[in-house]
């Protein structure tokens, strides 16, 4: 039905709807005469004698150069370049042919556009980019802030995780190497995850590789992949290494200490120039992959021993961060305990408290194996035990129990963790405030904004009389 109507219509509705555009069009033939012209040719160059001109005549007249015409049949294509009127206006021109039945060129048909419009456009675009980018970020960060509510690193209100927090949306958009550094079990796999989530990376792949958990004969293998018949026992159709496998990602070197010695050049030539080789293969691949590695070793005393090298230290050590264990992050561990017991609950279909015996004992404990053992506790905890409050005959019997008083007093005998966390966190924020005498101090000192501080004063219906607080 369209084909139908749209035969009927003529070469002078044509030439009409190409009148209504505002920039100028030119019909020309081969031999560079002028067929056509729209109104907004004429109006532009102020001549209503267009047609019948020769362009490539105009041309040496300076009317316009270099005539598009003369460019499409010199390169027989579509051409797209800037150009210059006698009235120094400059133009993006483009052309492109109709062919005759043999391919070759009949008419070319030319468009122009002022260079400002376009440069305008562009710079209007740029700017929806900008905005738009703006936007995704924002996104992104609202995404990560909800999934967080859900599977958390950072749920605890120590001045350190606050620092943690602020590296991470520092370097985040930074594509340097970093490395991770702190016991094992504090997070660093987890923190790391979090940088590349908050990337422009972030819909792109992270790949994980544990240095210490592959055998040194498989882990240039697993790295850098092999071309088919590398080697005996390979496959026959070659094998992608995670360093393909993370293009345009994040690559998370965990235990980089453990690499071997004789790979650590490979890894470095990686990092400087993002080129590498697949074993068995002569070709030089290229991948564009953010290296964010971690260790529980000291690297300056491996270099001293020699058995990692000094180059690759250095290359990895541009963004250094310390990840404190647990025990020197106290205000961490009662979110983390909630946090756990809550995902537990769920993951298993249980309804477990913890008594506050057990809540105060594990808040004394000294964690040595960081937030991996307490998660590991807490599961075991959930599992394990037959009522539905966790009481301290529900701990392993090789767990240390240090158990005089509460450390935070309550009121109230029965509660759930939930509120009895906000017992504490009042209790804190009282005691705190009641030393320095400022909501700005009380922030700094407990690593929290002052508008927190104010949204709990809210919270727990405390206000200030005579520089203390008064509880209504």
């Amino acid at each position: 039905m369209n084909q139908n109507r749209l035969k009927q219509l003529d070469g002078q509705v044509l030439f009409e709807i190409l009148n209504t555009l505002k920039d100028p069009i030119w019909i020309t033939e081969k031999s560079g005469n002028v067929l056509w012209v729209n109104r907004a040719a004429k109006n532009f160059f102020k001549r209503d004698d267009l047609i019948g001109k020769n362009v490539y005549e105009m041309e040496r007249q300076g009317v316009f150069s270099p005539s598009i015409t003369r460019l499409v049949v010199e390169k027989k294509q579509f051409i797209s370049t800037a150009q210059i009127t006698q009235n120094n206006e400059s133009l993006l021109a483009s052309g492109d042919f109709i062919p005759d039945k043999n391919g070759d060129i009949r008419y070319i048909v030319t468009h122009a556009r002022p260079l400002s419009q376009v440069i305008k456009k562009s710079n209007e675009l740029e700017k929806v980019e900008s905005i738009l980018e703006l936007y995704k970020q924002q996104i992104r960060q609202l995404l990560i802030e909800q999934k967080q509510q859900a599977n958390d690193f950072f749920l605890g209100k120590s001045k350190a995780s606050q620092q943690l927090k602020t590296w991470a949306e520092k370097i985040a958009n930074v594509d340097t190497t970093v490395l991770l550094t702190g016991e094992t079990g504090v997070g660093k796999t987890a923190f790391a995850y979090h940088i590349h989530q908050l990337s422009i990376r972030s819909d792109k792949p992270f790949i994980h590789l544990d240095c210490s958990a592959i055998p040194d004969s498989l882990i240039e293998s697993e790295l850098f992949g092999y071309k088919k018949g590398a080697f005996t026992g390979a496959s026959t159709k070659g094998k992608l290494g995670l360093i393909a496998a993370a293009d345009q990602g994040t690559l998370f070197l965990d235990e980089i200490g453990d690499m071997p010695f004789h790979l650590q050049s490979k890894l470095l030539q990686f990092l400087q120039n993002k080129t590498y080789r697949m074993i068995g293969d002569n070709k030089v691949q290229q991948a564009d992959v953010r290296i964010i590695a971690a260790t529980n070793a000291n690297l300056k005393e491996r270099v001293k021993e020699g058995t990692f090298r000094k180059d690759l230290f250095y290359r990895l050590n541009v963004l250094s961060i310390e990840i404190p264990p647990l025990r020197e992050r106290k205000e961490d561990i009662l979110p983390l305990i909630n946090f756990y017991l809550n995902k537990f609950n769920k993951k298993y279909s249980r309804e477990q408290k913890l008594s506050k015996q057990v809540i105060d004992i594990l808040y004394k404990y000294q964690w040595e194996g960081n937030i991996r053992e307490l998660e590991n506790l807490i599961e075991r905890l959930v599992i394990t035990t037959d009522g539905t409050t966790i009481t301290i005959d529900d701990l392993p019997n090789d767990f240390p129990i240090e158990y005089s008083q509460p450390i935070f007093s309550n009121k109230i005998e029965s509660q759930s963790l939930p509120a009895y966390l906000n017992e504490v966190e009042k209790s804190i924020i009282i005691e705190t405030y009641n030393e320095t005498k400022s909501t700005w101090k009380t922030a700094e000192k407990l690593g929290v904004s002052q508008s927190y501080i104010v949204r709990r004063f809210k919270k727990y219906h405390l206000r200030i009389s005579d520089k203390k607080i008064i509880e209504d």
